[in-house]
Protein backbone atom coordinates (compact mmCIF):
# COMPACT_ATOMS: atom_id res chain seq x y z
CA UNK A 1 0.00 0.00 0.00
CA UNK A 2 1.44 3.35 -1.05
CA UNK A 3 0.83 6.78 0.36
CA UNK A 4 -0.82 9.34 -1.91
CA UNK A 5 -0.85 13.09 -1.75
CA UNK A 6 -4.45 14.26 -1.12
CA UNK A 7 -3.90 17.32 -3.30
CA UNK A 8 -2.66 15.33 -6.29
CA UNK A 9 -4.88 15.05 -9.36
CA UNK A 10 -6.64 11.71 -9.77
CA UNK A 11 -5.25 9.24 -12.22
CA UNK A 12 -6.81 9.06 -15.64
CA UNK A 13 -8.03 5.56 -15.05
CA UNK A 14 -9.39 6.16 -11.58
CA UNK A 15 -13.11 6.29 -10.69
CA UNK A 16 -15.76 3.70 -10.04
CA UNK A 17 -17.29 1.67 -12.83
CA UNK A 18 -20.81 3.20 -12.48
CA UNK A 19 -19.36 6.72 -12.82
CA UNK A 20 -17.43 5.75 -15.93
CA UNK A 21 -20.51 4.17 -17.46
CA UNK A 22 -22.57 7.28 -16.76
CA UNK A 23 -19.91 9.46 -18.35
CA UNK A 24 -19.82 7.27 -21.45
CA UNK A 25 -23.62 7.46 -21.72
CA UNK A 26 -23.51 11.27 -21.57
CA UNK A 27 -20.84 11.42 -24.24
CA UNK A 28 -22.72 9.11 -26.60
CA UNK A 29 -24.57 10.70 -29.48
CA UNK A 30 -28.39 10.55 -29.46
CA UNK A 31 -28.34 8.40 -32.55
CA UNK A 32 -26.32 5.75 -30.76
CA UNK A 33 -29.21 4.89 -28.43
CA UNK A 34 -30.60 1.36 -28.66
CA UNK A 35 -34.11 2.81 -28.30
CA UNK A 36 -35.56 4.25 -31.53
CA UNK A 37 -37.29 7.62 -31.65
CA UNK A 38 -40.97 7.52 -30.81
CA UNK A 39 -43.74 9.77 -32.07
CA UNK A 40 -46.57 10.00 -29.56
CA UNK A 41 -49.02 12.65 -28.42
CA UNK A 42 -46.50 13.77 -25.81
CA UNK A 43 -43.57 14.11 -28.24
CA UNK A 44 -45.78 15.71 -30.93
CA UNK A 45 -48.68 17.38 -29.07
CA UNK A 46 -50.34 18.75 -32.17
CA UNK A 47 -52.42 15.97 -33.68
CA UNK A 48 -52.59 17.49 -37.15
CA UNK A 49 -49.06 18.83 -37.32
CA UNK A 50 -47.93 19.06 -40.93
CA UNK A 51 -51.46 18.83 -42.36
CA UNK A 52 -52.28 21.72 -44.74
CA UNK A 53 -54.82 24.23 -43.45
CA UNK A 54 -58.43 23.94 -44.56
CA UNK A 55 -59.83 26.52 -47.00
CA UNK A 56 -61.53 29.54 -45.45
CA UNK A 57 -65.00 28.31 -46.46
CA UNK A 58 -64.47 24.99 -44.66
CA UNK A 59 -63.14 26.73 -41.55
CA UNK A 60 -66.15 29.06 -41.41
CA UNK A 61 -68.56 26.16 -41.98
CA UNK A 62 -66.87 24.12 -39.24
CA UNK A 63 -67.00 27.06 -36.83
CA UNK A 64 -70.76 27.46 -37.43
CA UNK A 65 -71.36 23.74 -36.91
CA UNK A 66 -69.37 23.69 -33.68
CA UNK A 67 -71.19 26.77 -32.37
CA UNK A 68 -74.58 25.18 -33.01
CA UNK A 69 -73.35 21.89 -31.60
CA UNK A 70 -72.14 23.49 -28.37
CA UNK A 71 -75.47 25.28 -28.00
CA UNK A 72 -77.37 22.02 -28.44
CA UNK A 73 -75.09 20.29 -25.96
CA UNK A 74 -75.86 23.05 -23.45
CA UNK A 75 -79.56 22.38 -24.03
CA UNK A 76 -78.99 18.70 -23.28
CA UNK A 77 -77.25 19.51 -20.00
CA UNK A 78 -79.95 22.03 -19.08
CA UNK A 79 -82.77 19.60 -19.82
CA UNK A 80 -81.23 16.77 -17.84
CA UNK A 81 -80.32 18.92 -14.86
CA UNK A 82 -83.76 20.54 -14.83
CA UNK A 83 -85.30 17.08 -14.68
CA UNK A 84 -83.12 16.27 -11.67
CA UNK A 85 -84.12 19.50 -9.91
CA UNK A 86 -87.77 18.76 -10.65
CA UNK A 87 -87.52 15.54 -8.67
CA UNK A 88 -86.47 17.44 -5.55
CA UNK A 89 -88.57 20.55 -6.17
CA UNK A 90 -91.83 19.44 -7.82
CA UNK A 91 -93.08 23.03 -7.96
CA UNK A 92 -90.58 23.90 -10.72
CA UNK A 93 -90.87 20.64 -12.64
CA UNK A 94 -91.42 20.98 -16.40
CA UNK A 95 -92.48 18.08 -18.55
CA UNK A 96 -90.71 19.55 -21.56
CA UNK A 97 -87.26 19.34 -19.98
CA UNK A 98 -86.73 15.71 -20.92
CA UNK A 99 -88.07 16.31 -24.41
CA UNK A 100 -85.75 19.29 -24.86
CA UNK A 101 -82.75 17.14 -23.95
CA UNK A 102 -83.85 14.32 -26.26
CA UNK A 103 -84.54 16.51 -29.28
CA UNK A 104 -81.31 18.45 -28.73
CA UNK A 105 -79.35 15.20 -28.71
CA UNK A 106 -80.88 14.15 -32.03
CA UNK A 107 -80.25 17.57 -33.57
CA UNK A 108 -76.65 17.52 -32.27
CA UNK A 109 -76.07 14.17 -33.97
CA UNK A 110 -77.27 15.58 -37.29
CA UNK A 111 -75.58 18.99 -37.22
CA UNK A 112 -72.10 17.61 -36.47
CA UNK A 113 -72.20 15.09 -39.32
CA UNK A 114 -70.22 17.25 -41.73
CA UNK A 115 -67.64 18.26 -39.14
CA UNK A 116 -66.97 14.63 -38.21
CA UNK A 117 -66.82 13.44 -41.82
CA UNK A 118 -64.35 16.18 -42.70
CA UNK A 119 -62.01 15.05 -39.91
CA UNK A 120 -62.46 11.28 -40.09
CA UNK A 121 -64.47 11.33 -36.90
CA UNK A 122 -67.12 9.03 -38.36
CA UNK A 123 -66.99 5.23 -38.19
CA UNK A 124 -64.87 3.82 -41.01
CA UNK A 125 -63.47 0.38 -41.84
CA UNK A 126 -59.82 0.85 -42.79
CA UNK A 127 -59.20 -2.54 -44.37
CA UNK A 128 -56.82 -1.68 -47.22
CA UNK A 129 -55.28 1.53 -45.87
CA UNK A 130 -52.21 -0.10 -44.31
CA UNK A 131 -51.69 -2.34 -47.33
CA UNK A 132 -51.84 0.50 -49.87
CA UNK A 133 -50.20 3.27 -47.83
CA UNK A 134 -47.62 5.22 -49.83
CA UNK A 135 -48.84 4.04 -53.23
CA UNK A 136 -50.99 5.55 -55.96
CA UNK A 137 -53.67 3.00 -55.21
CA UNK A 138 -54.01 4.56 -51.76
CA UNK A 139 -54.79 7.93 -53.34
CA UNK A 140 -57.33 6.22 -55.61
CA UNK A 141 -58.87 4.55 -52.57
CA UNK A 142 -59.29 7.90 -50.84
CA UNK A 143 -60.88 9.42 -53.95
CA UNK A 144 -63.34 6.53 -54.28
CA UNK A 145 -64.19 6.75 -50.56
CA UNK A 146 -64.81 10.49 -50.81
CA UNK A 147 -67.04 10.07 -53.89
CA UNK A 148 -69.10 7.41 -52.10
CA UNK A 149 -69.50 9.73 -49.12
CA UNK A 150 -70.62 12.59 -51.37
CA UNK A 151 -73.27 10.44 -53.09
CA UNK A 152 -74.47 8.95 -49.80
CA UNK A 153 -74.66 12.35 -48.08
CA UNK A 154 -76.61 13.88 -50.97
CA UNK A 155 -79.06 10.98 -50.91
CA UNK A 156 -79.59 11.42 -47.17
CA UNK A 157 -79.95 15.19 -47.62
CA UNK A 158 -82.71 14.58 -50.18
CA UNK A 159 -84.50 12.25 -47.75
CA UNK A 160 -84.21 14.89 -45.05
CA UNK A 161 -85.72 17.48 -47.40
CA UNK A 162 -88.69 15.18 -48.03
CA UNK A 163 -89.15 14.49 -44.32
CA UNK A 164 -89.25 18.20 -43.49
CA UNK A 165 -92.48 18.54 -45.44
CA UNK A 166 -94.07 15.27 -44.31
CA UNK A 167 -93.19 15.61 -40.62
CA UNK A 168 -93.92 19.31 -40.20
CA UNK A 169 -97.53 18.62 -39.26
CA UNK A 170 -96.54 16.32 -36.40
CA UNK A 171 -95.94 18.04 -33.08
CA UNK A 172 -93.90 16.84 -30.14
CA UNK A 173 -95.83 15.72 -27.08
CA UNK A 174 -94.62 18.27 -24.50
CA UNK A 175 -93.19 21.27 -26.35
CA UNK A 176 -95.56 21.01 -29.34
CA UNK A 177 -92.65 21.66 -31.70
CA UNK A 178 -92.97 20.49 -35.33
CA UNK A 179 -90.85 17.36 -35.72
CA UNK A 180 -89.88 18.60 -39.16
CA UNK A 181 -87.48 20.99 -37.41
CA UNK A 182 -85.22 18.02 -36.60
CA UNK A 183 -84.91 17.24 -40.30
CA UNK A 184 -83.70 20.78 -40.95
CA UNK A 185 -80.66 19.89 -38.84
CA UNK A 186 -80.37 16.64 -40.78
CA UNK A 187 -80.52 18.49 -44.11
CA UNK A 188 -77.81 20.94 -43.08
CA UNK A 189 -75.64 18.19 -41.60
CA UNK A 190 -75.76 15.91 -44.64
CA UNK A 191 -75.19 18.78 -47.07
CA UNK A 192 -72.19 19.76 -44.98
CA UNK A 193 -70.94 16.16 -45.09
CA UNK A 194 -71.19 16.23 -48.90
CA UNK A 195 -69.23 19.51 -49.00
CA UNK A 196 -66.53 18.25 -46.64
CA UNK A 197 -66.19 15.03 -48.62
CA UNK A 198 -66.01 16.82 -51.96
CA UNK A 199 -63.13 18.95 -50.70
CA UNK A 200 -61.19 15.77 -49.98
CA UNK A 201 -61.20 14.65 -53.62
CA UNK A 202 -58.72 17.16 -55.12
CA UNK A 203 -56.47 16.85 -52.05
CA UNK A 204 -56.41 13.06 -51.80
CA UNK A 205 -52.61 13.00 -52.08
CA UNK A 206 -52.14 15.22 -49.00
CA UNK A 207 -52.07 14.17 -45.33
CA UNK A 208 -55.62 13.82 -44.05
CA UNK A 209 -56.93 15.85 -41.13
CA UNK A 210 -57.90 13.88 -38.03
CA UNK A 211 -60.45 14.70 -35.39
CA UNK A 212 -58.99 16.85 -32.60
CA UNK A 213 -61.21 16.94 -29.52
CA UNK A 214 -59.40 20.11 -28.40
CA UNK A 215 -60.99 21.99 -31.33
CA UNK A 216 -64.44 21.27 -29.90
CA UNK A 217 -63.75 22.72 -26.46
CA UNK A 218 -65.75 25.91 -25.99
Amino acid sequence: MTDRDPGAEPDEGSGSEPEKAAGDARDAAPGDSIYPATNTFYTTPKLNQGVPADPMFIRVLSAIEITIGVTLFACIVFGVMYQVLGRYFPAISWVGAGELALLSMIALTFITTGYLVGRNGHIVLEIFDEMLAGTRLFVALRVISAVIMVVTSLALAYEAWVKIDTEWGRLSAAMHMPLGVLYIFALVGFLSAAIHSSFKIPYANRPERKLDIGEMEG
